[in-house]
């Protein structure tokens, strides 16, 4: 059933995607216009919500689901925004600048925002589709992922507990059912239950790891490259990180993917090559991501891997906005359209795209900042890691400090990105140092020295 056989419903605003980008979109344009009709479908059958907690305090089950949500209930009917959960859109037609839903509704609009979001990547290899593979990116994977955690701990595989779980217990979770031939088995004389194999070794997959480390399973970490963190922090970094996760009880294999996955109806073996398989209770890949943009079939929107956009969210076609995941904004800072696929970005692109909707002229200005936390270890992060030719470390990066700054440099010399792990107290200065692109050539050695003072290279 096409639009054309239901009743089109016309709104003013249309924003197709029911996460931050949508709901800070939303606040945006109500700050403008508290009256213009205002629509706003999501796929999830739930209202929009914070994901970061997702893979750390709501996994772990120290935050409740309420917590969770950017609004309360009530606020969409008090701002008049007419919400639709549990619902896809189709269809876009440009010309027509008509939406049409799954349910073949069609919604016309004065100004589109498309905040679609992205998808988790699928492994392809053998074994991928057993039951008990299980991805994390929205609210009900979590709920899945709980159940299996639960099921594990009472019935899987037998593990010598770690003390960075509830019970206590030893130091590391035991490495020598890796081993080919006790990996497939697995099952000796521990005094815990439950072990899981994590694909990925980005900031998704090291989360995971750390929280399922600490809800009391053995975890065993996969990483395709020499270290976790691979695609944004330097081998300084990636190594403590390494070492940092090992300290803690996370098993990490470097350097290593998976050839397939194996079992009895359900995975109970990752193969890492013919001699070596790590036994599991489940498997969690977290080995990246790709924007949806699926609307923008037979459009004439233009899109890479994500949707373009200029520095005020606009597409190349009138009235039509992309904000968050699926959108590639371009950045003054850098001069280039970039993906940055984080809480904060969701938030701050949103609010410039719903602005300019309802008829504000701001553009992005922001220093992109992400964040992270790993057992009691934070990442804060600031900057674009494509740009950075070499790096230096300010401070100590040891497991006995772990208080530690690292800067990445361009080409030029100026900074690109600056990556604080464990470091607090100056937030700002470390952002300005990626905002006003500062010069360091001939300071660098002086820079690694933490009493040197940074206010003096603004």
């Amino acid at each position: 059933m096409g639009a054309d056989s239901m009743s089109v419903l016309h709104v003013k605003y249309l924003i197709v995607g029911g996460g931050l980008a949508g709901s800070a979109a939303a606040e945006a344009i109500r700050a403008i216009d508290p009256q213009g009709e205002l629509v706003m479908v999501g796929r999830e059958a739930i209202r929009p919500y914070h994901r970061p907690p997702l893979s750390k305090t709501y996994l772990s089950r120290r935050s409740p689901r309420e917590e969770l949500f950017v609004q309360p209930a009530t606020w969409y009917a008090e701002k008049q925004i007419q919400l639709r959960t549990g619902v896809r859109a189709a269809h876009l037609d440009v010309a027509r600048r008509v939406v049409t839903l799954e349910s073949g509704q069609g919604i016309s609009f004065d100004r589109l925002l498309l905040a679609t979001g992205m998808s988790p990547m699928h492994l392809t290899i053998a074994g991928a589709d057993l039951p008990n593979v299980y991805y994390l990116r929205t609210l009900d994977d979590v709920e899945r992922l709980g159940h299996a955690i639960d099921k594990a701990k009472h019935e899987g595989l037998k593990h010598a507990s770690n003390s960075f779980a509830p019970s206590g217990g030893s130091a590391s979770a035991d490495p020598a059912s890796v081993a080919a031939g006790a990996g497939a088995s697995g099952n000796g004389a521990g005094r815990a239950r439950g072990r899981v194999t994590v694909i990925g070794g980005g900031v998704l997959g090291v989360e995971i790891a750390a929280t399922l480390t600490q809800l009391g399973l053995s975890v065993d970490l996969v990483v395709a490259h020499a270290h976790p963190w691979d695609k944004f922090a330097g081998e300084n970094t990636g190594k403590f990180l390494a070492h940092y996760l090992e300290k803690h009880g996370v098993t990490v294999h470097a350097n290593r993917r998976p050839i397939r996955l194996e079992g009895d109806g359900r995975v109970q073996r990752v193969v890492l090559d013919e001699q070596t398989s790590i036994a599991c209770d489940f498997v969690i890949p977290a080995i990246g991501a790709t924007t949806n943009k699926e609307l923008l079939r037979g459009t004439s929107i233009n899109a890479e891997k994500a949707i373009l956009v200029d520095n005020r969210c606009r597409t190349n076609v009138a009235d039509i906005f992309a904000a968050g995941d699926c959108a590639a904004v371009f950045d003054p800072l850098f001069g280039k359209h970039r993906i940055l696929d984080h809480w904060d970005h969701a938030k701050v692109s949103g609010a410039i795209a719903g602005t300019n909707m309802a008829g504000g002229d701001v553009g992005y200005e922001a220093v992109n900042y992400f964040f992270s936390d790993v057992f009691e270890l934070s990442l804060s992060g600031w900057g674009e890691v494509k740009q950075v030719d070499r790096r230096l470390i300010r401070g100590s990066a040891t497991l006995e400090s772990g208080d530690f700054v690292e800067i990445g440099i361009a080409a030029d010399g100026r900074v690109a990105q600056v990556l604080a792990i464990n470091h607090a107290g100056e937030d700002d200065l470390l952002r300005e140092l990626v905002g006003n692109r500062v010069r360091v050539e001939g300071k660098e050695e002086s820079l690694k020295d933490p009493a040197f003072p940074l206010q003096t290279l603004l």
